[in-house]
């Protein structure tokens, strides 16, 4: 398959989250701060990178995907770091989750028999990601913090269509 033929095959729901992904690290970089822009950047390029290895359309042998996915991960530390230094505990407590949910996938890539062993802890623990990261946009929302409301819906809608395919994932409920 062409990259032509693939793009107009691909979702066009999962486009636009792409696209509305791809603005807000503009919108970050001219309303926010440096580091908020560079984490926005970081975090659509793994989500990019976790979607080409799924769709087994990655332009990179699987040495080079971990490589950048390692460095990413990197820069992704480093701005947890400065969210900490900064007292930006909303932001900490955002990170944390979704280091868990970047945990939970890679144990999906990497140990699929461990998974299969324990389906319904795997789930669960998702589950549980997931609730947190919707309590994280209501945090935002009392605080009148609409970017990061809007940013943080929009990384749940993301994941949960792209990532998770939330759809096959709630089939594991009825097995």
């Amino acid at each position: 398959m062409s990259n032509a033929e693939f793009f107009l095959s691909y979702p066009k729901f999962k486009l636009a989250i792409l696209a509305l992904l791809t603005l807000n690290i503009g919108i970050y970089a001219a309303l926010d701060t440096l580091t908020t822009a560079v984490d926005a950047l970081v975090w659509v390029i793994l989500l990019v990178m976790f979607e080409l290895e799924t769709v087994k359309a990655s332009p990179f042998n699987e040495t080079t995907l971990h490589a950048i996915r390692n460095g990413l991960i990197v820069v992704i530390a480093l701005v947890f770091g400065s969210y900490v230094r900064d007292n930006e505990w909303l932001d900490v407590s955002n990170s944390l989750l979704w280091f868990a949910l970047i945990v939970l996938l890679e144990l999906e890539v990497r140990w699929p028999s461990l998974l299969a062993r324990h389906r319904r802890l795997f789930w669960l623990m998702t589950v549980a990601v997931f609730v947190g990261l919707i309590g994280m946009v209501v945090a935002w929302l009392t605080q009148s913090d609409w970017l990061d409301a809007y940013d943080a819906l929009l990384w749940i809608a993301a994941f949960g269509v792209i990532e998770v395919d939330i759809f096959h994932f709630l089939q594991l409920t009825r097995d």
